[in-house]
Order: structure tokens, then sequence, then C-alpha cells
């Protein structure tokens, strides 16, 4: 069969009509609409675009606005340099999430950071000499984004040339255009070609984020690294979605966490289970509640809530609490979910005095002994939460502590304010509202941080941990359903909350009888599961022979291993929280560093230093189940 290059030069109609003819067949299968406009396409019916196929060009015309997309006679020039070697092609451009080979602290991480240092060391004396790039294989392209089409001829080259895609992801923003792409690119023979369930096409616009977040999350490690783009052609749609893209990619590297955290979170539960009572029956209250934090919209809206404060109740969230106490705005509800061990001197400092305090059940119990009323919760998305016998976590209540107040209101109300939740930074301000604990902060914007919708007028930018707290917002929305939610702030907008800059609360008498109704709420008597020390025993011996067991020869072996190994550390975090998610962020740590390490290999037999490296890894799933072993009988 004669390439495609070899059939548009020959001006082979035939060869395009069947095709076009596979496609619909295939579509007809996969996708009702897509094959409706390919059908459209071949009876004559599009209105927007249309292919020229003639002995003096290939082109595409715009109808609508009746001109060529390519220059006379260059779309096969134009498509074979773009197939030209896409990862040293200046038409496409490499990402790598500014994720680098590097030692790591030990303190607070001693053996995630250990077992990585020792992989740095093995591959700087073994794999790394002065060529530090890495060595992909040929013809091998790491996860790919391509953002319009303009035809797909080179897609098509780079399949014959024998290209294979670790996964793809293409945007076209018109479904005709789309449709003239199935002239040239054979689609059945794409999908077979990308590793399984990694070919994603989105047309027209992408509706949720949700899609992104799992074509991302679906292989977390191998997508966070290296990710390699193509712009064929500008234009407002297509930009708008390379941000989400972007957005998406940088929130994924966020939130792995470590068994060293888990670790803190489980010890702290251990105690303050014994001292505190857990949340077990919310009843819904008829009050708005105000979820503060402290952005920088907290100091335009502190008249709000000085004017409304006896009408809503207050969830003061994290270091909104010094603001708020400085303005005399009295607190209903301090919350709070980090672990770390400073937190109690923040609240002294703050001050918390008398404010009721509902913390997550992983906080430091210094915080618990600190405050003179104290309520825990059991937060989702910790391993110490799923280790609760019969008691519900809730989820969503990560990254920030806004988040988790965001959720405890959505228990307790329908009527939920945020404010001070800005998710994000706005131009000419600082990072949080001054007067919080952070003190004097500079208003210039980081370099990491990416444009994003404002909630109204001020320009507003992101970063992976704003726009990962912002995503698990709009999910909280989606999956508790209150029914309204106000976004009173300055800060990125937030999909399912209604933009708002003055909100009229009618005037309440029985505040005081819903705090205590709150209060009432934590009536559980916890206990740890029975067993967890088996449960652990048996997870740690099977993960440690997935990897030792493993035969991985190959750069694209490597790959579908980390891709395997990750699906089964997610299977695992959702089927049994308590022990999965207690492994799961170290061992992602280590199969992204097992990654680099193994792709600065100059050839692409890497069986020996994976060998080498599967050790270290192995040895230390053994730290960690002699760690644990102290806490549980």
């Amino acid at each position: 069969m004669q390439n495609i290059l070899e059939s548009l030069k020959n001006r082979d109609e035939h060869f395009i009509l069947e095709r076009m003819l596979d496609n619909l067949a295939f579509f007809r299968v996969h996708n009702k609409k897509i094959a409706d406009s390919i059908a459209n396409m071949i009876e004559g019916k599009n209105k927007k675009y249309k292919l020229l196929f003639s002995k003096d060009d290939i082109n595409i015309i715009d109808l609508q606005n009746k001109i060529f997309l390519y220059p006379k006679d260059s779309i096969l020039d134009i498509s074979s340099n773009l197939a030209l070697n896409p990862l040293n092609n200046s038409q496409w451009r490499v990402y790598s999430n500014d994720i680098k080979l590097a030692k790591i602290e030990i303190k607070n991480l001693e053996i995630t950071a250990e077992s990585i240092n020792k992989m740095v060391d093995f591959t700087y004396l073994n794999i790394i000499d002065s060529n530090t790039s890495f060595h992909l294989p040929s013809l091998f392209l790491p996860q790919t984004n391509i953002f319009g089409l303009m035809g797909g001829i080179f897609l098509q080259i780079l399949l014959e040339s024998g290209y294979r895609f670790h996964s793809l992801l293409i945007f076209e923003e018109d479904i005709e255009l789309f449709s003239i792409a199935c002239y040239f690119v054979d689609f059945r023979a794409l999908f077979d070609l990308v590793n399984d369930k990694s070919c994603y096409i989105f047309i027209e616009n992408i509706k949720t984020k949700s899609f992104l977040s799992h074509y991302f999350y679906n292989k977390r490690v191998t997508n966070n690294l290296l990710r390699l783009e193509l712009s064929a052609f500008i234009s407002p749609k297509i930009t708008k979605i390379k941000e989400m893209v972007l957005e998406s990619y940088k929130a994924n590297a966020r939130g792995w966490g470590s068994f060293e955290d888990e670790m803190i979170g489980v010890k702290n539960t251990i105690k303050n289970i014994k001292q505190s009572k857990m949340l077990d029956s919310p009843k819904k209250l008829n009050i708005p509640i105000c979820v503060v934090g402290s952005g920088p919209s907290l100091e335009s809206n502190i008249s709000f809530l000085r004017t409304n404060c006896n009408n809503m109740i207050i969830f003061s969230c994290g270091t909104a609490l010094k603001v708020l106490r400085a303005h005399n705005i009295k607190v209903d509800f301090q919350i709070e979910i980090e672990r770390i061990d400073y937190l109690a001197d923040v609240l002294y400092d703050a001050p918390l005095g008398d404010t009721p305090l509902i913390c997550a059940s992983v906080v430091d119990n210094k915080v618990i002994n600190l405050a003179k009323e104290s309520y825990i919760f059991n937060r989702g998305g910790s391993a110490s939460s799923y280790m609760i016998k019969d008691l519900k976590a809730l989820e969503f209540c990560s990254p920030f502590v806004g988040n988790a107040g965001f959720v405890l209101a959505c228990k307790f109300s329908d009527e939920i304010i945020l404010c001070g939740i800005d998710c994000g930074f706005i131009k000419g301000k600082s990072k949080h509202s001054s007067g919080s604990f952070y003190g004097a902060e500079s208003s210039t914007l980081p370099s990491d941080t990416f444009k994003v919708r404002g909630n109204f007028d001020d320009e507003v930018y992101s970063n992976s941990i704003f726009s990962l707290s912002k995503e698990i917002l709009e999910l909280a929305i989606t999956y508790y359903k209150p029914h309204k939610v106000y976004n009173i702030n300055n800060g990125a907008y937030i999909s399912g909350a209604c933009p708002i800059k003055n909100i009229e609360l009618k005037n309440i008498s029985n505040k005081n009888i819903a705090i205590e109704s709150i209060k009432d709420s934590f009536t559980h008597n916890a206990e740890i599961k029975d067993n967890l020390r088996g449960d652990i025993k048996d997870y740690i011996n099977n993960l440690k022979s997935k990897i030792l067991d493993s035969k991985v020869t190959t750069k694209q072996e490597l790959f579908c291993f980390i891709d395997d190994i990750s699906k089964f550390l997610f299977q695992e975090s959702s089927k049994n929280g308590e022990i999965g998610i207690l492994f799961e962020g170290s061992m992602l740590h280590l199969l992204q560093n097992l990654l680099l390490c193994l792709l600065y290999e100059k050839t692409n037999d890497i069986s020996s230093s994976y060998k080498d490296l599967s050790n270290i890894i192995a040895e230390c799933l053994e730290s960690f189940l002699i760690e644990s072993k102290s806490l549980f009988i």
C-alpha cells in the first residue's frame, strides 16, 4: 500500500475516499456524532470547511471567511516538516513539569528520601555521564497533546513512520475540521498504536475538566513527566483549551503525599479519638454558613462579615482567624486539618481563645489540648480516616483547610458563602490577607503561575496547588449539592458557585440553637479497625513481588510497568484506603524517580539498572513495613 505522501502527490482520490469510508465505519461503532459529520462531508452537506483536492492544490477552504487555511501548494511540505522528529523539532514544545533528578531533604521524609537519594546516587555513579539529557527510544513519543489537526496529514506521516504514542490527547475546534482529517488519518490504526485507553479526542470543547483530570490521573506518573505539545494553529478557543490542559497537567503534580506524612496522621488520630468525639450524624440547618479563608479578598469583605455575623454561622479556616480577631469579628467555629507540629503555636498566637475547634483527626494532639472545646471529623484522603470502624470519611477536604471548611458547611447547611477563598493570586495583591499569620508578603506573581478566569474583573492567576483546590471545590459542589453557593471573592471563578458582591441575609433568631446543634452532631466514640498489621504485611509483600518479579528490559516496557503499578496503587487506595493511601504517595515518588533515572540510560536496554533500582524500592517497602508494625497489634 502506498503511503499518505505518495497518494497525495499522485492526487489519488480513490485512496482518500477509502480512508474516509474506513473512518466512517470506525466512528459508527465508537462515536455517532463524528460518524454523522463524516457522512455529511461525503455528501457535501458541510457548511464551514471543505477539502480542496485538485491537480493544482490540496487545501482546506474556510467557507464562511472564504479563505484557504494553507498557502498555495504548501500543505505537504508543512505536514512533512511537522512530522520530522517531534522531540527535536522547534514547532513542537516539550514540557517536564520542572521535575529534575536531585536528592531531597531527609527531614520529615526519612525512609522515602533515603531511598530516593540512593536511586539518585546510583544513577550518577552508573548511568549519567557528561551528557545529562534523557534518551528516549527512537519512534517512541511520551504523552502528546495536539491542538488543531489542520487536516492531520502530519499525524498520518508519524504513524506510517513507525511512531508510537504512550498517550495522546487531540483537540480539534470544529467537527467539520476533524472530519476533513478523516480523509487522511487512519484513526482505527491510531487508536491501536496508542497504549490501551490512552487516546483522548476532544472536538469543539472540553465540557468538564474531569475528563482532563482523568487523562492525566490515569497515568499519574508517566503523564506527569514529559509532555509533548503541538499547536497546528492558534485561535482563541485553542488558547483557552491549552490553558485548561496546562492547568490539569500542573495540578496532577500535586497532592501525592508520603508515607511519613500519613504516619504522622495515623499516630495523631490514635491519640485524638481517645480524647474527642467524631462527627457522626450532621443535620441540615436553616441558616447560612460563611466559610472564611485568608485570601486577599477577605480584606474587602470585612464589612460584609461585620454586618451579617449575627445572621450566619462563621467557619474560620486556618490563618483567617488572626485577621478576623483583629477586626473583632466573632468566629463561631475554627476549622483545622493540618498535621504540622507548630499548628498549636499558630492558634495560640491568633489567639484561638474560647472559639470551638473542629479539626481533622490527623492534627497534632497539642492542638486538641489548646482548645476549650474540640470536635473532630474524618477527613477523607488520609489513610487514618479509613482506619476508623463504622464511620465514613468526609471526601474533598484537601488540599487546603478552606476545602475542608466548605465540605463541613455542606453537611450542615444548604446555603454557603465563600469569603477569602480565592483559589489563586490576584494581580497586584499578596497571596494572603494582610494581618494574617504570614505577615508582609510580596505582590509579585510566582514564576509558575498561569492566568485563569476571575470571579469578577480582577486578573487572577493560579498554580498547581491552587488549581487543585479549585477543582476539588467544584467537585464538592457537584457531590454534596448545596442549594446555594455564593462566591463573594475577587479571586478565581468557581464553577457551581454564584459570583455576587452584595448578599442580603435575612435576620435570624436561632443562631445559638444552630451552633449547639452542630456541636451535638459529634457523637461517635471511634475505634481503630482490627487486623491492620496483617493486612499491611500482605499489601507490602504483594507490591514487592510485583516490582521484583516484573521483567522490564526496555524504556517502553518501563512506561507500561509504571502505569501498571500506578493503577494497582490507585485501586488499592480506592478499595482499602487505610492501607493503600498509607503507601501510595511515597510509591508514586519512587516510581517517578525510577522513570527519571532510567531515562538517562543511553541505550534502550535498561534491564540491569532496573534490577538494581527495583531492589532499592523493595528495601524501602520493607522499611515502611517495619515502621508501621509498631502502631498496630
